[in-house]
């Protein structure tokens, strides 16, 4: 019975410390969406809070920023597609794109990506910075960008060494996220970057990928 109790008694401070930290989890994310305009001193949520609950499939947080920062105005449909690629693709690849029209966005996302990991160091978040901009990957930006210009499945296989299934996927999650990225733009009340976003998933969404099945 003793060890019994001496364990239950373990268990509720191991629960009790658990919960404080959660709390304190809590406090310093809530920081950090203050920080950045997601929600004011009075805990209301703003219009950039309302645009990042759209996104589910990339970093919120960033996509919401460069939204706000009208990082995708300046873009073409083609070019928000390989940005975007960057917040979905996770699997290791050795190709290093060339072209200079992708060049710099994505040098834009890492900058984007570094201030929010230092803003939720400064909240007290434990977020590594470096680790946290490594993991926004341009090795597929490319691909996507000649995939949107008309270039054929074949042809964007030969410059990847990742497999056509693990392409197939890419294309599908980045069509859910044009789609979510279209919907947080009509949120903003942006119906340019929507139609543009609309644009993007249409030239992304063709022969292959659009095939209801897919045999490899």
């Amino acid at each position: 019975v003793q060890l019994g109790n001496k364990i239950k008694e373990v268990r509720k401070q191991i629960s009790d410390a658990m919960s404080v930290l959660q709390m304190e989890e809590l406090k310093h994310r809530r920081r950090v969406l203050r920080r950045l305009g997601f929600i004011n001193e009075a805990d209301v949520v703003q219009l950039k809070a309302r645009v990042a609950c759209e996104i589910s499939t990339g970093d919120e947080l960033v996509l919401s920023e460069l939204l706000f920062n009208r990082f995708f105005n300046e873009l073409t449909p083609e070019q928000c597609a390989a940005a975007l690629s960057c917040f979905i693709f996770e699997e290791k690849s050795n190709e290093t794109p060339t072209l200079k029209e992708l060049a710099k966005p994505f040098r834009e996302i890492q900058a984007q990506a570094r201030t929010v990991a230092k803003i939720s160091q400064e909240s007290k978040l434990a977020v590594n910075e470096d680790e946290y901009v490594e993991g926004f990957k341009y090795q597929l930006m490319e691909v996507v960008y000649k995939w949107c210009n008309g270039a054929s499945f074949a042809e964007i296989c030969k410059m990847t060494d990742v497999y056509e299934g693990s392409l197939i996927r890419l294309f599908r999650r980045l069509e859910e996220l044009l789609r979510q990225m279209a919907q947080a733009s009509k949120v903003m009340g942006s119906e340019e970057l929507e139609q543009k976003f609309e644009t993007a998933l249409t030239k992304v969404r063709r022969d292959i990928v659009a095939a209801q099945s897919l045999y490899l």
